[in-house]
């Protein structure tokens, strides 16, 4: 690890395998390193390994959500959710895509509103992006909300959090006295 105000190594360890995707979780206290079809959760104090998840086969891609959970993506085209405290498995969203699963983003509402939809961006190597509702995971197989087909070959896939939407009201901006002034010199 890299101290950026020192610009100096702050922490090193010797791993076995070489990781192909390092990743922290939503507060910052664990840090999620993919080896091949193993997942290693560590503490990002002292790297120490707290847990490690197997996968069935070669894991991708990886994001962290809400309540504990890291999804993750690849090989397999599953999309899995893992409980990070227990390393169980949370629920699978099986055959999420026709190919290998490159990336996914957890899209969240910031302002506590717990009806919003918690949802989930995945992306394929055929080209195809999905959203879910990873609610509906939980209890059954899910049908994607939305579909793109980018007709591309897709490596990866960035987004951020939802906001809520301010929407910016219609109308005449300029203030009265300015307005009126305008008005005045129009009609000379």
């Amino acid at each position: 690890m890299l101290n950026l105000v020192r610009g100096r190594r702050s922490f090193y360890c010797r791993l076995g395998k070489e990781a192909s995707l390092v990743k922290f979780d939503l507060g910052g206290e664990r840090f999620f390193m993919v080896t091949e079809e193993k997942v290693g959760i560590h503490q990002a104090e002292d790297a120490r390994l707290v847990t490690e998840l197997e996968c069935r086969k070669r894991v991708l891609c990886a994001a962290s959500g809400e309540n504990e959970l890291l999804f993750t993506g690849g090989e397999d085209r599953n999309i899995t959710a893992w409980d990070t405290n227990s390393g169980k498995l949370a629920y699978c969203i099986e055959d999420a895509h026709s190919a290998r699963v490159k990336g996914i983003v957890v899209l969240t509402r910031n302002d506590d509103d717990v009806n919003d939809p918690y949802l989930l961006a995945s992306a394929s190597s055929d080209g195809v992006i999905r959203v879910w509702d990873v609610r509906m995971a939980v209890k059954e197989k899910p049908n994607p909300l939305a579909e793109a087909n980018t007709k591309s070959r897709l490596t990866c896939l960035a987004g951020s959090s939802l906001k809520s939407l301010k929407r910016p009201q219609m109308g005449n901006n300029v203030p009265r006295e300015k307005a009126g002034a305008a008005g005045e010199g129009s009609q000379e």
